[in-house]
């Protein structure tokens, strides 16, 4: 009977449904298959030393196992697959789940274009830095190279972006977000980061700032509006997402902008294509004094 090789790698789903451990089916599938398709890639390439999403050169593939309370949360396992005695190195059992888990928040990272990308990078370099035995002989020592993984992580993003679009499927549709791995080293994908992800168009992930806005539409059933931006160079109309819970009460901000013409200043997200505003996630606001506009 085949045997984990090394501990679980947790995914956890959050909000709306999996609060009470639901989440739509084929969403939840789809994602299960994205994630795992991303986690096998990079497994192999540990072992390996080969980077393909081709399954067929797969000798360790991940298998998912019994769902978790806790909101929603599943577990996925690495199993042998070549049908022969396994006997890996030592040292990759030791690093491999923490080494998967932190190429996967760098991937994803690179993908969204944050700053934040080389972070999850210098962690891989630290831990190839202090385990000396995987530093060493890995790749023939590349793990000590900064460069070299920064390549490996970006070859990873591209041989892997259709399993990327694949992996949050259901966030921001029956879940609100989900994380992939230990709360330490976790990848968090919110609505924002889910647009990018799932987007075959080049999108990538602004900062949370501040914005003073004029709601010119709004859907209270799944916060879906469209929000003149009154603060920027030129002013303009962008579609918008409302995530505040705020917007489910009676009387809220947003409707009595909308009703009364009012301003709001707003704490956003923006998701970026070809360095403007494709869609602003909102999830904060206050209405303002006319004046201040």
């Amino acid at each position: 009977m085949s045997e984990p090789l090394f501990e679980p790698i947790p995914i956890a789903y959050r909000g709306l449904l999996a609060d009470q451990h639901f989440v739509d089916a084929q969403q939840f599938g789809r994602s299960l298959i994205g994630t795992t398709k991303l986690a096998n890639s990079i497994c192999h390439e540990l072992f390996w030393e080969n980077i393909t999403h081709d399954p067929r050169s797969y000798h360790i593939r991940f298998c998912v196992g019994p769902s978790r309370e806790n909101g929603l949360l599943q577990e996925i396992f690495a199993i042998s697959n070549s049908g022969q005695l396994p006997l890996y190195s030592p040292i990759l059992i030791t690093v491999a789940k923490k080494f998967i888990e932190l190429s996967i928040k760098a991937v994803i990272d690179r993908v969204l274009s944050k700053k934040e990308s080389n972070n999850a990078v210098d962690r891989i370099h630290e831990l190839a830095m202090a385990h000396n035995e995987f530093g060493k002989q890995v790749h023939e020592g590349h793990m000590r190279d900064k460069a070299w993984l920064q390549r490996m992580i970006t070859t990873m993003a591209r041989e892997n972006r259709a399993s990327i679009r694949q992996l949050p499927d259901p966030v921001g549709r029956t879940v609100n977000h989900m994380q992939i791995g230990e709360a330490s080293v976790a990848t968090v994908i919110d609505e924002p980061a889910a647009e990018v992800l799932r987007s075959p168009d080049m999108l990538s992930l602004g900062e949370k700032e501040e914005y003073v806005v004029r709601i010119h539409g709004v859907f209270k059933t799944n916060g879906a509006c469209r929000v003149e931006i009154l603060n920027a160079p030129k002013k303009k109309i962008v579609s918008g997402k409302i995530a505040d819970d705020e917007l489910l009460k009676p009387g809220n901000i947003y409707t009595r902008a909308l009703n009364e013409g009012l301003t709001l200043r707003v704490v956003a997200q923006p998701t970026m294509k070809d360095r403007k505003i494709n869609r602003l996630f909102i999830t904060q606001g206050e209405i303002v004094d006319r004046q201040l506009v």
